[in-house]
């Protein structure tokens, strides 16, 4: 059926891409933010992507996972070294093995399809800010998030958050614009892009977006009587018919296995019961929201703190803001209840934010001396600082942790310099508010670029499991077999790099037996644990050894100086 508001949805829509497009090709002035933004995202997205090894041990686990449903042409069942995979749906790794398929299995293909999904969160972004705020409001939260530290970090990541929060946070984008805009027929592209959330990552999509919608409703009175006026039942149909089909095929063909290995274990026990030991407390993801969204954590704090104190004023926050700050709490609250718990879980809430700290950007444009302004000009007040101690930190890290050249310090003086210009600014009576942060946004993009030309290479020169990989895959004969002893969590990227199935030990035991069994051997492991193997009699010897770092991820990345990890390779004496 015709629907007049639909089309007039349509023609605003249409509208504002026109101004866009004309401003870009006949005013370059005004070109000029969206060829900064346009640079911006080449660097963070897409510049030296595949110049790093992967990083343990996820990367590793789903590139390899790929390679093999691309060697054996299972293109609905994946599998991990020759075992069935049932961590996740497949539509990532179906993604994922595109790339690679054509441009062979290498580190930049594998993160292609997060640095691609990255770029439409973004624009996703940027679209749900002009839809429903304005051009600048939609302008800077792109501009925001895409120097957000979270999406700089997954979008080189071959791992699957950023595609399912593109598919995720786009449904709902699309199903809060069809619910504000009254725009009912735009609804249904939501529920399809729900159903790709769920087969990327599971029923998890439904249960976040039922959450956040659930909360908007029970708080504000038009967001209730806007989002009920949905078809939520049909839309749950119709996520149901494009996902339920494989989840069906998968436990009728694996039965038990699947139902024990996913349903069970990557989604009821992983949430409900203590399987890992020291997981963060309850309010980890509190605390990395705060630090992950530095030097702009003030402005959104800020915002929520004038929001609550206009909540029965004039100045309450309206529909659109609601919604935002219902998806936060969803996402915050659902996984600070999780008894696992990973840092980039709550990468999803990352756009909300933007676009909450855009809102209040704009409110400080508008008018920074009104009452109702005062946490956002607080907050405000608090990113000059910010990057001045960002600034600080990074020259210690680069004489404590890493040995970098001169050059690279270009990073911290472009951070500090940046926070002084802020503070400058913040302290002059008649300094204007840009329209976006400029200044910030320059270093910050500096930052990413020396990230990429300084620090990623020293530490790329730590990581010898992929060269010790590399040197069995050359010395072990076809015949010859080969295996990982207490790697950890490097046991998937010494996979993935030496090319063939391996075994993965992690007892003296099955050392034992696996070496009572005829033929060349192969084992890696670390110069410690095959010192223990020896003292037990097993008789090994050592073919390649190198000094390396243990971990490339997590706290341990960023302590001080460790002493080298020895890494061997290991054949029978």
């Amino acid at each position: 059926m015709y629907n007049s508001a639909d089309s007039r949805g349509r023609g605003l829509e249409a509208q504002h891409y026109h101004i866009l497009t004309q401003t870009i090709f006949n005013r370059p002035s005004r070109a000029a933010p969206f060829i900064a933004w346009g640079f911006l995202l080449f660097v963070v997205l897409f510049w030296r992507l595949g110049a790093a090894s992967f990083w343990d041990p996820d990367e590793a686990h789903y590139a390899q996972t790929s390679v093999e449903l691309i060697a054996s042409g299972d293109w609905l069942a994946p599998y991990y070294n020759a075992q069935p995979f049932f961590d996740k749906p497949v539509l990532f790794h179906l993604l994922q093995a595109m790339p690679m398929r054509v441009l062979g299995p290498t580190e930049g293909a594998a993160r292609l399809v997060p640095a691609l999904a990255a770029l439409s969160i973004v624009g996703i972004t940027w679209w749900l800010g002009v839809t429903l705020g304005s051009a600048e409001m939609g302008l800077v939260a792109g501009l925001l998030l895409t120097v957000n530290p979270s999406l700089f970090a997954l979008a080189r990541y071959a791992i699957l958050d950023t595609l399912f929060t593109a598919f995720l946070f786009g449904g709902v984008a699309i199903l809060a614009v069809a619910a504000l805009r009254d725009r009912p027929r735009l609804q249904y592209r939501g529920y399809v892009l729900l159903a790709l959330a769920t087969l990327t990552k599971g029923p998890l999509a439904i249960v976040l977006a039922g959450l956040a919608f659930a909360i908007a409703i029970a708080v504000s009175p038009d967001a209730r009587r806007r989002l009920l006026g949905l078809r939520w039942a049909l839309g749950l149909v119709i996520v149901a018919a494009l996902s339920a089909p494989w989840f069906v095929y998968m436990w009728r063909r694996f039965d038990g296995p699947f139902i024990e290995g996913y349903a069970l274990n990557e989604n009821v026990r992983l949430f409900a019961q203590p399987l890992y030991q020291g997981q963060p407390p309850w309010w980890f993801y509190i605390q990395l929201v705060v630090v992950g969204m530095l030097p702009w954590s003030g402005l959104i704090v800020g915002r929520l703190y004038d929001g609550i104190r206009a909540r029965r004023t004039p100045d309450a926050p309206d529909t659109f803001e609601v919604l935002l700050w219902s998806w936060i709490a969803a996402i915050v609250v659902f996984f600070s209840l999780s008894s696992f718990k990973l840092d980039h879980y709550v990468f999803p809430a990352a756009p909300a934010l933007c676009l909450i700290a855009a809102r209040a950007w704009s409110a400080l444009r508008g008018d920074a001396g009104h009452r109702g302004r005062a946490g956002v000009l607080m907050g405000s007040r608090l990113v000059g600082p910010t990057l001045v101690v960002a600034g600080l930190a990074f020259a210690f890290l680069m004489i404590a942790r890493l040995d970098l050249p001169v050059p690279a310090l270009v990073v911290p003086g472009a951070l500090v310099c940046a926070g002084a210009i802020v503070i400058w600014r913040s302290m002059a009576r008649h300094a204007g508010v840009p329209m976006a942060p400029w200044v910030t946004l320059a270093a910050l993009g500096v930052t990413y670029a020396g990230l990429l030309l300084w620090v990623v290479p020293a530490l790329e020169q730590q990581k010898v499991v992929p060269d010790i990989a590399r040197w069995v895959a050359t010395a072990a004969g076809p015949g010859d077999r080969i295996c990982s002893y207490r790697l950890n969590r490097w046991n998937t990227a010494f996979r993935f790099y030496v090319g063939r199935h391996t075994n993965v030990l992690d007892a003296p035991e099955e050392v034992r037996q696996w070496l009572a069994e005829p033929g060349q051997v192969y084992c890696a492991s670390t110069a410690e644990a095959y010192e223990d193997l020896v003292a037990l009699g097993l008789p090994l010897r050592v073919v390649y050894s190198r000094d390396g770092m243990w971990a490339t991820s997590g706290q341990a990345l960023w302590q001080r100086k460790a002493p080298s990890t020895e890494f061997v390779v290991v054949t029978r004496e």
